[in-house]
């Protein structure tokens, strides 16, 4: 780390124990609150999982239900502990805007991004489907409004160049300019154009993680072997110098030791790793629960997902079923107030949330002529406000894989804002790295296996090369403030 670095970024606090109440754990789970599935602490186990977020819940999922070449046994073997600083799933996953989108365009010279992000939402899909997970999924087009010439700009040489490198994804995206066909897909006059992908998807998070970790826990054919742990921080991971248990896992509760760890942390990762302060760096976002106007009510509801990007602008929304309160799900703002390097989710800002109660009448096409003329001093009336904490990457894409010159511990961390669309397979990739490592494989082969697993893009996986090359790019703050607080164009 450089010193300038050094002098930014500071390794991550633990999260906070007195969080802000997230729309998405008004309904939470009565077997998953304050949940111990032993009264103490083991003493040691195969696999400790630090997090219980879609990746966590992923990793555990996958180490135990592991199945060999020809699918017919689960894995028999693994013991794994999952451990929680706070009630499960109540970090980013059970705090985000419930908007999975495919982002197939984003990276046009690497598609195997976009089709990785395609396979996890498959993925995601087809394992609600195979257990009826009640989580208000619902498959519906993405639009991506572009506020800013330059932003439309940047969008047609993108979706150019996804043409040359991947036309299977690029014939997945449309760029819309025509003002007709913005006002038809509600966007307000001040969008430049928009770029519309035939895949995207609204859901409850939280509901889906509750759910996975309830089967494993009830499971009888994984009885005994999977031990979760709420209010449980990690304090500090250290060696033991035993190679039987590698790892001893400090905690407020007690130590524990461990021949595998699993940082399923995303923005807290430093805490316990403090040398990627500098290279996943924690963000605070917030979002609203809004009550939907008559304008956006009964069949005059949203009909897709929408993200809007443009001058100091990163925002997100979807909307809940109709039956279910139709509830605007807005978030972003981020630049009313401070946000890179915080991991406090105790606090809303009272900016950003005037922000996100107001702004919805001029992104979109809501009211009448009246209205509009008025939509400065329109007021959607917010259900809940909260905040949680984003981990964001110095190269833009997740870590994943074993960490370098530490054997036993492997992180998938660093989605920067979009893991819904990466966090499954990413999770399921470091599962099978751990598994391959545990029949006797070794580091380079056990990488090779998530991989294989999954489709894992090769610039995610975590090692010494990518770190040394990603220290030299700007760093995430000085990044930060040239996307958020970039020049107006007009």
């Amino acid at each position: 780390m450089s010193q300038a670095d050094a002098t930014t970024e500071r390794p991550s606090d633990l999260p906070n124990p007195k969080s802000t109440a997230s729309f998405w754990h008004s309904e939470p789970s009565p077997l998953l609150l304050g949940h111990r599935s032993t009264r103490e602490l083991p003493n040691h186990a195969d696999v400790v999982v630090v997090g219980s977020g879609i990746t966590g819940a992923s990793v555990a999922h996958h180490l135990l239900r592991h199945h060999d070449e020809d699918g017919k046994k689960e894995n028999e073997k693994l013991n794994v502990v999952m451990l929680e600083a706070r009630e499960a799933c109540w970090g980013a996953t059970g705090r985000n805007g419930g908007h999975c989108q495919p982002l197939l365009y984003d990276v046009p010279t690497d598609p195997s991004i976009g089709h990785f992000e395609l396979r996890n939402f498959a993925s995601i899909q087809s394992l609600i489907a195979s257990k009826s997970i009640d989580c208000e999924f619902y498959p519906q087009p993405g639009v991506r409004a572009l506020m800013t010439s330059a932003d439309l700009a940047d969008a047609d040489k993108s979706l150019a160049t996804l043409q040359k490198s991947d036309a299977s994804l690029a014939a997945r995206v449309k760029l819309v300019t025509d003002k007709d066909e913005l006002k038809r897909l509600k966007l307000g006059p001040k969008a430049k154009g928009a770029i519309v992908t035939d895949i995207a998807a609204r859901m409850w998070p939280y509901k889906f993680v509750a759910r996975i970790l309830e089967d494993l826990l009830t499971s009888p054919s994984i009885a005994g072997r999977f031990n979760l742990q709420t209010h449980t921080p990690v304090t500090a991971i250290k060696p033991t110098g035993d190679a039987s248990q590698p790892w001893s896992i400090q905690t407020e509760r007690g130590t524990m030791t461990a021949r595998n760890v699993v940082l399923a942390t995303n923005a807290y990762t430093s805490h316990l790793v403090p040398s990627f302060a500098d290279v996943i760096v924690p963000c605070r976002g917030q979002m609203s629960a809004l009550k939907p106007p008559p304008t956006a009510s009964g069949e005059s509801r949203l009909q897709t997902s929408f993200g809007f990007v443009g001058h100091s602008q990163d925002d997100y929304l979807i909307q809940r079923p109709n039956e279910r309160g139709g509830h605007l799900m807005f978030g972003g703002g981020r630049p009313n107030g401070h946000a890179l390097g915080v991991t406090d989710d105790s606090v809303i800002d009272d900016r950003t949330a005037t922000y996100l109660r107001r702004s919805l009448f001029g992104l979109l096409d809501l009211g009448d002529g009246e209205e509009t003329k008025a939509e400065e001093k329109l007021e959607l009336e917010a259900v809940n406000e909260w905040t949680g904490i984003m981990g964001f990457s110095r190269d833009n894409v997740p870590w994943v894989g074993p960490v370098p010159s530490q054997p036993g511990m492997f992180m998938s961390a660093g989605y920067t804002g979009h893991g819904m669309p990466n966090t499954w397979l990413c999770g399921a990739a470091a599962a099978a790295m751990v598994v391959a490592m545990e029949e006797g494989a070794d580091e380079k082969a056990a990488v090779q296996a998530g991989i294989q697993e999954v489709g894992l893009p090769k610039c995610y996986i975590l090692n010494d090369a990518r770190l040394e090359r990603v220290r030299k790019m700007e760093t995430v703050r000085k990044q930060d403030e040239r996307m958020m607080f970039k020049a107006e164009a007009t």
